[in-house]
């Protein structure tokens, strides 16, 4: 029996790898192709976390409804400081803790903290108290997530320790009426299509369970509180109708908190969330 043998091809003799060329082609290629993936990676991830606050503004909405069914159609309360008697408990600028948010009313209809949170903040708190040193295991002064970015529209249920729902706050000459139950939302105020319920506040606005512009017909051209623009300059909210729409900030005094009260500027920003606010 012959044995055939196989025969190595001309030139091929001994070559078992790459040149040092044909490896930095090879790099070379890759580094043009993640230049032109990874920003479109970005924007396909700052989407996602737009989507998903889209999505969690929702969530809270139908929290927001079922508690309304479950007690004849009243709003749930709006506290605008640290009350256990409100949808939402503590402060957003202190507080590093889920516990509040689990100690508020609306808590019950969704049991995910995930919710009152923009996916897309990345601010965080230092631990401040011992009972959130304790609950983290970790030292006074360790920074933690915002465990909360949402409001809700303080004409929605508004109330302090000396105004309940239904009552009026004044500031600056203007005026607040707010509402205590849902079939109260009707002429002047706007329809229920177009009334801003929750709001994704700005990480440096957000104090209490309440978000606050003067009304429309106030005159007022300034910011009480501010709204997000994590989103590539935009903000997500939800309407009492239950959707929810991003809107694109066309301005330029939304973009960068500085103080309450900031001023407004020519842009329609500010007049739009004033009239999804109250008349």
């Amino acid at each position: 029996m012959h044995r055939m043998r196989l025969q190595s091809r001309p030139g091929l003799s001994g070559r078992c790898g790459f040149t040092l060329i044909e490896l930095l082609v090879v790099i070379a290629i890759i580094a043009i192709l993640a230049a032109m993936l990874l920003p479109a990676l970005a924007r396909a991830k700052t989407k996602a976390k737009t989507m998903q606050c889209l999505n969690n503004m929702k969530q809270l909405q139908i929290c927001w409804h079922t508690y309304c069914d479950d007690n004849t159609d009243r709003l749930p309360p709006n506290g605008t400081q640290a009350m256990a008697t409100s949808w939402v408990d503590g402060s957003a600028q202190s507080d590093t803790t889920p516990v509040f948010i689990e100690a508020g009313l609306l808590y019950q209809y969704n049991k995910s903290d995930a919710i009152y949170t923009c996916p897309a903040n990345q601010r965080r708190l230092p631990i401040a108290t011992a009972a959130d040193a304790l609950y983290w295991h970790a030292p006074i002064g360790t920074p933690k997530p915002m465990p909360r970015t949402c409001s809700i529209n303080i004409t929605l249920g508004g109330f302090s320790s000396s105004t309940q729902p239904g009552g009026t706050f004044t500031r600056n000459g203007a005026t607040i009426t707010t509402l205590a139950k849902i079939n109260q939302i009707v002429p002047p105020y706007p329809g229920p299509a177009r009334m801003l319920a929750f709001v994704d506040e700005n990480e440096f606005s957000i104090e209490d369970g309440c978000f606050a512009v003067y009304p429309p017909s106030s005159g007022v051209n300034e910011w009480w509180n501010l709204g997000g623009n994590r989103h590539n300059g935009c903000c997500t909210f939800s309407f009492v109708d239950s959707h929810a729409e991003v809107w694109k900030w066309h301005g330029t005094s939304v973009l960068t908190f500085q103080s309450y009260d900031q001023p407004g500027d020519s842009s329609d920003d500010l007049p739009r969330v004033q009239r999804g606010s109250g008349p």
